[in-house]
């Protein structure tokens, strides 16, 4: 928890300082038409929120076949790294609460991590393991699908630049197919310096720091309006000046800070959000314009997979 709270500050403090030293060409971006097609499919489809938490365990292969089997067009998977710098395909920094392992994955080797069970109390969808990015993404190119990267941890910056450049090398029929989102600008940063064509999306959920700072145990009273200070001045930099500048192509707010004005106000930007399993809810969300992430696939119609 503290380690997630040191990423968080220090990737404020990276998007002020890539501010005031900037060396990237913020007109280099995806080209409009790739992004056109890439946000249809988006705001046509729900989006399987790991694949289908509800249905299936969270990001596994396992998920991502139901969703397919329930005819979703899109996926939303979490990035951590093995201690060999493997990218997995798994949402928490520990493997306690998905795997029948124990310790954090990045004290974990990928053979560790591969010989664990997956399955997380779910009887009846076979012998689910945490996958590999590679793996995914190959899924995902054999049923069409899109996925959004959502990468976890500041830390793991350098790692994941190096494995974007190498998947892009590897899967370049994918490179149109995907987006990298985070909740920390510094990812974005590097991603549009390094990749500047690459669809990205900026993740927030208005009470972020205060949210880490309270988990890590620091619950005094007294510092309640400094945290809700920060997130602010946080929310001022990133939305008007970082996201803008970086040309960063869409937003993935939390569920509860979205409304139809807010939607309104950040236009043209699309805006995606999380997590909507109530059928109402996502009705609402798609009349006002949003695209929604949800872990129950089971309510939409099933299609015939070839």
């Amino acid at each position: 928890m503290i380690q997630s709270l040191i990423s968080t500050l220090m990737a404020l403090l990276a998007s002020i300082l890539s501010g005031i030293m900037l060396r990237i060409n913020p007109s280099r971006a995806p080209s409009t038409e790739d992004f056109e097609k890439f946000v249809k499919v988006l705001f046509s489809h729900e989006i399987a929120h790991r694949g289908g938490s509800h249905d299936a365990p969270e990001n596994t292969i396992c998920a991502f076949q139901k969703a397919v089997q329930h005819g979703y067009k899109a996926i939303e998977l979490d990035i951590q790294f093995t201690s060999d710098g493997e990218a997995v395909v798994i949402h928490d920094e520990s493997l306690d609460r998905t795997t029948n392992g124990k310790g954090e994955v990045s004290d974990s080797t990928l053979e560790e991590v591969k010989s664990l069970s997956a399955n997380n109390n779910f009887s009846d969808v076979g012998d689910c393991k945490v996958p590999t990015l590679d793996e995914a993404i190959e899924f995902a190119i054999a049923n069409n699908l899109i996925l959004l990267f959502d990468v976890k941890g500041g830390v793991h910056c350098s790692k994941f630049t190096k494995t974007l450049t190498r998947i892009l090398k590897k899967y370049p029929q994918f490179s149109n197919n995907f987006a990298v989102i985070s909740f920390f600008p510094d990812i974005l940063y590097q991603v549009r310096q390094i990749h500047p064509t690459v669809i990205t999306g900026f993740t927030r959920s208005h009470d972020d720091i205060q949210d880490k700072v309270t988990k890590a145990g620091f619950k005094s009273p007294a510092l309640q309006p400094l945290l809700l200070l920060a997130d602010r001045v946080f929310d001022f930099v990133m939305f008007y000046y970082f996201v803008p500048w970086m040309k960063i192509n869409m937003l993935e707010i939390r569920k509860n800070d979205v409304s139809e004005q807010y939607v309104q106000s950040v236009a043209p930007l699309p805006v995606l959000t999380w997590t909507v399993n109530d059928p109402a809810e996502k009705k609402f969300f798609k009349r006002i314009g949003c695209s929604v992430m949800t872990d129950v696939v089971s309510d939409a119609l099933p299609v015939v997979l070839s």
